[in-house]
């Protein structure tokens, strides 16, 4: 196990010094000093913090709820939240749910050591998935104790950690408690080595969606939709979906009275988007160029607005789900009560497409001719498919509670006694 680890840690010295050496351009100055550890707290702190990191900008924006009800408990100057990436870390502070907002130290001992002597963690809570052994193995042997929230995990790294069992062995076997989001990710954790009394599953933080205060109507104008007009939200798309729904929608326009919202999953492909619908003569706008009125055919290129234009939607398709990516949280145009349509692709999300399924919330499409008869029936029967909307809200509803359940247990377990 010690090779391993130390094999794992020299390997991992060699790219970072091969990055000071030839650092990438992209690199700010500031994501350098955060990922050697460099955040310092405004004031020295003189008891442990509750440190919760989540990934990407994704599973930051799915703590939200979490962190806001954990901040009540433990006092939001005793949170430190920190991302893997810039987008997340970003998030954080413009969030300002936590009084401390990071990037993940990388795990070599100069860098992650001072971190923790600074910021005195008593808990670290891991979101969804992300094990990183020479940090785990750190908390472990300092006596730190540290859990996943909200976790999931897929067959594919159950197979790779089971195959290199001796680099993750160590973090396993200190992780005080799993709390997965149902039974399938809880009997993959056991797989793992994870003993099932340390396994409690208390559902998805995802549904718990905070909206927030909704005025559609400032929205509409703040996107510049004229009064009548509709808004169909294509959300999350992945390259080749594109083509798809312009393809469904070629026969359409004519009829329509909508603004078409394209909003890619990764805003580099933006260029590329606008591109292939100019090629095709169409009269497409970038959210960017605030337009008024708004384009018929809108090209989402800035992040963080995707909840405010479902919130505006008469309609939305959640991407990934029409080319093999597994699909993206089908959950998030429910809570504004907006209809969904999905491609067959759906596997990250089997919990949420089954309940809206049973729900006659869900429309389901394999092709661009489906796609197109599910938006000509939309236009035709639109009293179907806000009762649609409807019932994928209550589905919500039902589903939701798990960042309130993970925080008592947390309280019951004695994790979060004396914190505040």
């Amino acid at each position: 196990m010690a090779f391993s680890l130390n094999g794992y840690e020299w390997l991992l010295r060699g790219v970072v010094e091969l990055l000071d050496l030839f650092p990438p351009r992209r690199l700010e100055k500031e994501e350098i000093h955060l990922r050697k550890g460099g955040y310092e707290p405004p004031a020295p702190i003189e008891q442990g913090t509750i440190w919760v990191h989540g990934a990407s900008l994704g599973e930051v924006i799915t703590l939200r709820p979490f962190l806001n009800q954990l901040s009540r408990v433990v006092g939001k100057d005793r949170l430190v939240a920190s991302a893997t990436t810039m987008d997340g870390y970003r998030r954080l502070v413009d969030d300002g749910l936590c009084g401390h907002a990071t990037l993940l130290p990388i795990e070599l001992p100069e860098y992650l050591g001072p971190f923790l002597t600074r910021m005195k963690p008593r808990l670290l809570l891991i979101s969804e998935t992300e094990i990183w052994p020479l940090l785990l193995a750190t908390l472990g042997r300092r006596g730190i104790p540290y859990g996943i929230i909200n976790a999931r995990i897929n067959e594919r790294t159950v197979r790779f950690m089971r195959l290199l069992r001796p680099l993750f062995q160590e973090a396993i076997d200190h992780l005080a408690f799993v709390y997965p989001q149902d039974q399938v990710y809880a009997r993959r954790f056991q797989r793992l080595g994870v003993p099932a009394a340390r396994i409690t599953p208390l559902g998805c933080f995802k549904y718990d969606i905070e909206p927030g205060p909704c005025d559609v109507a400032a929205l509409r104008v703040k996107y510049g939709i004229p009064p009548g007009r509709q808004v169909w939200c294509f959300g999350s798309t992945h390259a080749g979906e594109e083509k798809l729904i312009l393809e469904a929608l070629d026969p359409l326009w004519k009829g329509l009275n909508v603004t078409v919202v394209i909003a890619p999953r990764k805003i580099d492909r933006v260029a590329e988007i606008e591109r292939s619908l100019q090629q095709r003569h169409l009269d497409v706008a970038r959210l960017s160029d605030r337009r008024r009125p708004a384009s018929h055919l809108l090209l989402v290129d800035s992040l963080g607005v995707l909840r405010e234009l479902y919130a505006i939607s008469s309609l939305a398709f959640v991407g990934g789900s029409l080319v093999e990516h597994g699909g993206h949280n089908l959950m998030e145009p429910a809570a504004y009560a907006v209809p969904i349509v999905t491609g067959p692709h759906t596997w990250n999300f089997p919990s949420e497409r089954e309940a809206l399924r049973e729900a006659g919330a869900l429309f389901e499409v394999t092709d661009a001719a489906s796609l197109r008869q599910v938006l000509a029936e939309a236009v035709v029967d639109p009293a179907r498919f806000l009762a649609a909307g409807r019932q994928a809200r209550a589905v919500l509803d039902r589903m939701a509670g798990a960042s309130r359940r993970t925080v008592a247990a947390l309280r019951q377990s004695g994790y979060l006694a004396d914190a505040a």
